[in-house]
């Protein structure tokens, strides 16, 4: 339930601070005082649609506050409760700020949220039917969102349809593979045949580095081998040899090393160099004995090279990428070329989602048929109290095209406004006051079926008067029980039927407009109603009268 709304600088409003109770409440004023911004701060503050031009003259910012019991309200409590949002004393606490440059802000018991969490919470908490309602009337969307709403099937047919697209991107794609066109297959046979070259090449991981290393050492052999002959030369030389030359030192050190001792540990490092160097000469000779020249391994590398090297020009890469450029180019050709079973696969999965679709269509179309039986003999039932005695309504259902992402069925308002005459489209037959009448008709039946506590009805009256006005404010007033309904409204007779009575007032001053809302006691309200009864004068007759309708008509 609402409890009560702040808005501060919006529109036409400076400030203004509003308690409200359960029941009816009306909202009346002059034409043009601006009745319906309650209404619009709300909706703003829900996530409605919000500007700059919004704020009031000469402010930098305009806000709107509104707080709701959500006590009774479970699927608010389970929604705050996900979303990680705390709500103490059971109280949910909604703010919007709008700034002048347009940029505005939302708020949920203090937590900063984007605009969507505040329509989601919003619809949790609040029906709001606009004065211009009926003109949606006629549209077959609208006509067959109404009759899920009584079924309580939406959430039922936005699964439907959320799965309905993802069966037509798959029969898409099914279409697209079956019906590929030449030039699709001109490019799946190109990647075969560049694939048949990589085929034959085989690239291996690695392999530019090794064959560029062998092609090295072959390449340089003999500039190998001479380095080596003049590397045996320095140790092996008879005459000069540093294998020779050291073997010397070692024998002439040895000679002394009895009368000097330490040269002793001289004499062993030269010892130890004597070792290595031999060491080093043999190894020397074994490669000398081992290594040799192959023409054919030669010739080897430099064929593998020059493959190579071709099948990377031909792609205009370095001879290092060939191995992912073939992946590349096997992956596009997966992509493209699909086998008879993938397709198979394709069409088995397509028929079995048809299945599904088919058990989820027959169960939306069995709470539709329902519903449709309920609101035919309902709203029939309300026209007549309505001034459209001897009317006629039915909703006939229509077949969709197979797989429709609606279900099995559309829908169609057909309607007699009169004794006799046959039943015809909506909005072929039905007069403006008609219609508006029929949308009420079905709001007040809808708003009946609605687990929300909080129904806003903005001058949903537009178009009636007399007796059919009185049929209104009391088919409001009985919605109201048990819960809190609002209703903007210029007839008297509607706003009779208040538990509860605001008026607005605009006030004119010589450099801006204000508009004030506030409730009015006993004597306000016979005021008002008489004035709204009245012409340019009132009487005591008028005052009488107003006295009389709060009389028969309040149910306090």
């Amino acid at each position: 339930m609402l409890i009560d709304l702040y808005v501060k600088n919006f529109a036409i409003i400076n400030e203004m601070q509003l308690d409200f109770s359960p029941n009816l409440t009306v909202i009346s004023g002059e034409t043009g005082a601006g009745k319906s911004l309650t209404v619009d701060a709300l909706s703003i503050v829900l996530g409605g649609k919000a500007d700059g031009a919004m704020v009031y003259q000469g402010e930098s910012q305009g806000e709107v506050i509104a707080t709701f019991d959500i006590s009774n309200i479970p699927r608010a409590k389970t929604w705050l409760t996900e979303n990680s949002i705390g709500f103490d004393d059971d109280l949910c606490i909604v703010r919007r700020v709008i700034a002048a440059s347009g940029r505005t802000r939302g708020f949920i018991n203090g937590r900063a949220m984007p605009l969507h969490a505040l329509k989601s919470i919003g619809e949790k908490l609040v029906d709001i039917h606009g004065q211009h309602a009926h003109q949606s009337l006629t549209r077959a969307n609208a006509q067959r969102h109404l009759v899920d709403q009584y079924a309580r099937c939406t959430d039922e047919v936005t699964e439907l349809a959320t799965f309905t697209r993802e069966m037509q991107e798959l029969e898409t794609k099914l279409n697209e593979l079956k019906n590929r066109d030449e030039s699709t297959q001109d490019r799946i046979n190109f990647l075969k045949f560049q694939l048949a070259e990589f085929t034959s090449v085989k690239p291996q991981e690695g392999e530019w580095e090794e064959v560029n290393a062998r092609f090295d050492h072959l390449n340089n052999f003999e500039l190998r081998i001479a380095a080596v002959e003049e590397a045996i030369s320095y140790l092996s030389n008879d005459e000069y040899g540093i294998t020779r030359q050291l073997a010397q030192l070692e024998q002439s050190l040895e000679t002394i090393k009895n009368f000097d001792p330490s040269v002793k540990e001289i004499s062993e490092m030269i010892s130890n160099a004597l070792i290595l160097c031999s060491e080093s000469e043999n190894e020397l000779n074994s490669k000398m004995d081992h290594e040799g020249f192959d023409i054919e391994e030669m010739r080897s590398v430099e064929s593998r090279m020059q493959e190579l090297n071709s099948l990377a020009r031909k792609h205009r890469i370095d001879p290092e990428n060939l191995l992912l450029k073939q992946h590349e180019l096997e992956a596009e050709l997966k992509s493209q070329d699909v086998s008879e079973e993938e397709i198979e696969e394709l069409e088995e999965k397509i028929s079995q989602m048809k299945q599904t679709w088919q058990s989820m269509a027959d169960e939306i179309t069995q709470k539709r048929l329902e519903a449709i039986q309920e609101l035919n003999v309902k709203i029939t039932a309300s026209m007549q109290d309505l001034a459209m005695d001897g009317g006629q309504f039915a909703i006939n259902p229509l077949p969709n095209i197979p797989y429709h992402p609606y279900g099995n069925e559309a829908v169609e308002f057909t309607v007699s406004a009169n004794p006799g005459q046959p039943l015809q489209p909506l909005g072929k037959v039905a007069s403006g006051g008609e219609l508006a009448r029929i949308s009420l008709a079905i709001s007040v039946i809808l708003s009946m079926r609605s687990s929300l506590p909080t129904l806003i009805f903005d001058e949903v009256d537009t178009g009636v008067g007399g007796a059919v006005a009185e049929m209104i404010g009391r088919h409001l007033q009985n919605l109201s029980i048990g819960r809190q309904v609002f209703c903007v409204t210029h007839l008297p007779q509607v706003a009779s039927f208040g538990h509860h009575h605001f008026v607005v007032a605009k006030t004119k001053g010589e450099t801006s407009t204000t508009t004030t809302i506030h409730q009015l006691n006993d004597k306000g309200r016979i005021d008002e109603i008489a004035r709204m009864l009245g012409g340019v004068k009132l009487t005591e007759a008028t005052f009488d009268h107003a006295k009389e309708m709060i009389k028969s008509n309040c149910a306090k």
